[in-house]
């Protein structure tokens, strides 16, 4: 294959964790452009061996021929990065959310299919190998019930936004079928702040989906557990899965299978994530967490925001990343 001219729109400490170390070891890839604001990005640049450094994403398209970025600001630039490289031609990977609002999200994955380009959204957990491995044990028919949990210590800014979509895909994913029916409960007395979450979803197949993302917990915690079929799977991310057919558990730990050098960017699936992305970039074929796939998903967190009493928009006058209102 020949090498795919790579663009990067941020490069903090998520991306350097998650996306950039698989960019780096293929050989089908050159790092021509990032993107930064940091006063002297020299040292990413060495780091990560960039070519050209930009200070906008119109500045780096304008100078480079790029065939894909990856866009992995705050979630309140995605909308204007994404729409940019569409327009100009080029295939994009956008951390997730694809934008802070489900219709912005509608307009780019309608942009992607009016320029012919490749839009995924980065819900890594798709594939995550224990995620994986358990939701291969239901096949086509998918589970028939599947609950769902994220929980955290502290809260923060649209913490069922920011953390609980990871979830909410996962329902989607291991239940499939389209949501008939929603109903959801909150905590807390910040609506922008909440202290968790829980909701209760139906689908057109019969299956049941539940969310439970709590931040009122002691400890960082993730985890699943699927029934149907007379099987189950359980998942102790980003680690463990026990599958049970017939009534034999088989055990699968990450760990001991990388001889103890299991990372989070492979437990957690950003690496293969990356790779699944490049892979589409050079075939042509939708990938699994498309941009109209992040647009459902976001239509079923809307869902669930509403019915639990939550804001579905973001709060005006707010930075993302404060807790501070400015």
């Amino acid at each position: 294959m020949s090498a795919l001219r790579v663009g990067v729109v941020g490069a903090g400490n998520i991306a350097s964790i998650a996306q950039l170390p698989t960019l780096v070891q293929r050989a089908d890839v050159e790092l021509r452009a990032l993107v930064s604001r940091r006063e002297d990005p020299s040292a990413l640049q060495r780091r990560w061996g960039f070519a050209n450094v930009y200070r906008t994403v119109d500045a780096m398209l304008s100078a480079e021929n790029l065939d894909a970025i990856f866009v992995l600001t705050p979630r309140s630039e995605h909308v204007a990065a994404v729409e940019s490289a569409l327009r100009a031609g080029v295939d994009v990977f956008c951390e997730k959310p694809l934008a802070t609002s489900t219709a912005d999200s509608v307009r780019l994955a309608e942009l992607a299919d009016e320029h012919g380009r490749i839009l995924m959204v980065g819900l890594n957990r798709r594939f995550a190998p224990v995620y994986v491995a358990a939701r291969d044990a239901f096949g086509a028919a998918g589970a028939s019930f599947c609950v769902a949990q994220k929980n955290r210590a502290g809260s923060e800014y649209r913490a069922t936004f920011e953390n609980a979509i990871h979830m909410v895909d996962l329902l989607r994913w291991f239940c499939g079928g389209e949501v008939v029916e929603v109903s959801a409960a909150s905590a807390g007395d910040d609506p922008w702040e909440e202290e968790g979450t829980a909701a209760l979803v139906r689908f057109s197949n019969g299956n049941t989906g539940i969310l439970v993302a709590a931040r009122a917990a002691g400890a960082w915690g993730e985890k699943l557990d699927a029934y149907g079929q007379m099987r189950s799977a359980e998942v102790v991310a980003p680690d463990t899965v026990t599958v049970t057919v017939d009534g034999v558990r088989t055990v699968r730990s990450m760990s001991p299978e990388a001889f103890g050098w299991a990372t989070a960017t492979e437990t957690f699936g950003f690496a293969n994530a990356v790779r699944h992305f490049l892979d589409r970039v050079h075939d042509r074929q939708p990938p699994l967490t498309s941009g109209w796939e992040a647009v459902k998903t976001q239509q079923l967190l809307d869902q669930i925001l509403a019915a639990s009493g939550l804001p579905t928009e973001e709060q005006e006058g707010r930075v993302w990343s404060s807790k501070a209102v400015k």
